[in-house]
Order: C-alpha cells, then sequence, then structure tokens
C-alpha cells in the first residue's frame, strides 16, 4: 500500500483476521524477494524500502527481524519474531516499517500513453452524460466515475471536492449533500487511461457539463496507474448535528476526528491542527482530565467521509469544537 503503482509500496500482511506492519529491522533484499514472488512480479528486481519509505498508517506491527534464505515458496516460511497486539502497538512509536519496489515491466513516472483505438464495449451517445457504476450496476449513491465524451464512457484519473459536490448535486441529493471522493479501487477499473485530463467547477455548477472540461490530445492519454476514481455522495439525515467520534483507532480513547456537519459524518483537515484543538475534543468525549496527543497526515486513516471543517483555531475554553474557529 501507499506506492504509485501496485508492484510497490509498504508490506501488510494479515495475522488473526487483522492486517498489520513489518518493522524494517534487519529488512532485506532477501526479505523482499519473497515479498514480490508471493505478489506475483517473480521477474525483476526486488528492492527493500526501509524507514517506512511509502507512509507509515496507524496499524499495529506483527513482524520483525525477518530473515528470509530468499528460496521460500511463500513469506510465511521465512523466520521472523512475531509481536503481540500490544507490543506491536508500542513499536508503531519506535520502529519504521518496511517496503518493497517489485521492479519488473512498470515504468518508475507515471507517463501519458499513445492514444489506443478506443473501443468501449459501452459507448454512450449523449455528449457530456455522467455516471456512477458499482462493479456494473448504475448508482446514484456511490460508485466509479464515467463521463461521456466523444461517444464514449471515460474513467477519470483525478477529481477535487468542488467537482465531487456538483456530480452528487447532478444526481439528485439535497443541496446539504457532500461528495466524498474515493481512490482506493472499491468499484473497479473501466480502462487504465483517460479520455480527460481533467474537469474543473466553481462549485455553483448543477452539472457536470457546465464544468471546464480539459480533454487529451490526440498523441497522448493520462494513464491511471492504480484505479480509476469513484464517488460517495450522501445527503443529510445520518447523525445528530454538531455530535463528535474517534474512529478506526485500536483503543477507545484514540482514532480519527469525526464530527456531523448538516447531519453528515465528516472528518477534520490536518492544516493547522494542533494540541489546543485536540484538547476541545478530548473535553467534548468526556475526557477533560487526559493530555491530548496530536496526529496529523490521515494517521488513522482518510475515512470515507468528506473534509467539513480545517483550519481549526480553537482557544481551548470551548465547550465543543464547533464554538471554535475554523
Amino acid at each position: 500500500v501507499g506506492g504509485d503503482f501496485n508492484n510497490e509500496g509498504t508490506v501488510e500482511v494479515c495475522f488473526d483476521n487483522l492486517w498489520g506492519l513489518i518493522s524494517d529491522v534487519g529488512w532485506t533484499n532477501a526479505d523482499a524477494k519473497i515479498v514480490c514472488n508471493q505478489l506475483g512480479h517473480k521477474h525483476g528486481v526486488a528492492l527493500p524500502k526501509l524507514q517506512s519509505y511509502y507512509g507509515k498508517s496507524n496499524k499495529t506491527i506483527h513482524l520483525r527481524n525477518v530473515n528470509c534464505i530468499g528460496d521460500e515458496n511463500s513469506f510465511s516460511e521465512c523466520t521472523k519474531t512475531k509481536l503481540s497486539l500490544l507490543n506491536g502497538k508500542q513499536a508503531i512509536l519506535t520502529d519504521e516499517v518496511a517496503g518493497v519496489d517489485c521492479i519488473y515491466d512498470e515504468p518508475t513516472e507515471s507517463p501519458c500513453i499513445e492514444n489506443p483505438n478506443v473501443d468501449p464495449s459501452d459507448n454512450c451517445s449523449s455528449a457530456g452524460s455522467f455516471r456512477l457504476t458499482n462493479k456494473g450496476i448504475p448508482s446514484s449513491i456511490e460508485g466509479r466515475v464515467e463521463y461521456c465524451y466523444n461517444g464514449f464512457w471515460t474513467p477519470l484519473c483525478t477529481m477535487d471536492n468542488r467537482l465531487a459536490d456538483v456530480a452528487c448535486r447532478q444526481l439528485g441529493h439535497t443541496q446539504y449533500s457532500w461528495g466524498a471522493i474515493v481512490e482506493s479501487g472499491e468499484f473497479g477499473t473501466l480502462l487504465n487511461y483517460s479520455l480527460i485530463v481533467n474537469i474543473t467547477c466553481s462549485g455553483l455548477e448543477n452539472s457536470v457539463s457546465d464544468c471546464n472540461l480539459f480533454a487529451t490530445d490526440d498523441n497522448c492519454l493520462p494513464w491511471c496507474p492504480h484505479n480509476n476514481v469513484g464517488l460517495r455522495c450522501f445527503d443529510s439525515g445520518d447523525c445528530e448535528e454538531g455530535t463528535i467520534r474517534l474512529v478506526d483507532g485500536i483503543i477507545e480513547q484514540e482514532g480519527r476526528v469525526e464530527i456531523c456537519v448538516n447531519q453528515v459524518w465528516g472528518s477534520v483537515c490536518d492544516e493547522g491542527w494542533d494540541k489546543t484543538d485536540a484538547h476541545v475534543v478530548c473535553q467534548q468525549m468526556g475526557h477533560p482530565e487526559l493530555e491530548p496527543v496530536v496526529f496529523t497526515g490521515s494517521y488513522f486513516g482518510d475515512g470515507k467521509y468528506p473534509i467539513v471543517y480545517s483550519n481549526l483555531k480553537c482557544g481551548g475554553w470551548e465547550n465543543d469544537i464547533t464554538e471554535c474557529g475554523k
């Protein structure tokens, strides 16, 4: 995970039905080779990446001191030290994690690709129309973003929040709807390239076709090396206004901050996020006596909901986060 291509990233391993990380202590070429082999990248160079090269998520560290010879059939055959859940959670604070780059036939930089003979099986007739598809099924709530351009449905490689809001509005959601961009690939892939470079909106449009479209030239198409962009639209009514919660932490008193705004759960941008802001959150959740520890960089994951607040400026005396400047 965390790489620009599917042949590179931080290594995650599943133990006891829980995804976790590997400490980079003792991480070698032989270890990286077995990981690459098991992932199907058997013919190439396997480079070990140290010092959390592709990032370090807030998961427990399962393994330390991995020692593969290089001829094992799977990673499970390598000798290693298995950490308990508690020790692994403590290790994430001190250890960096292991990654690999399985170099074979993919470039190291995102290229544009020569214009192929575009012939999707499902072409369209209404230029500028827009749809979401969830595993092949049309949806007005969530799915892969597809745009009708020159008679063909094309995915998007990139999307911003303004386009997301306009798209949700076009799909019939209320004025309090939020659009959350999904880049995980959970809605599948239509094509590994796009016929559109970008679509930019002011955020006030009622239809995606009213936004500015920047098409590709005849010779070069943007390549989507991983996933086609998806979109999830949220209507109001999912939560009580101003409610706050912590999500995706391992213990109850930690996690990503989510707050209900316009009756939709949303997260807080870490721009300007500091200990005073965290103190107000802890106080609101009934822990005024606890010393807060601040986490940034989506430490507990991005979550599936939109970002609703940024640049919080709490003074520390507020009773809840809605009273803070933002």
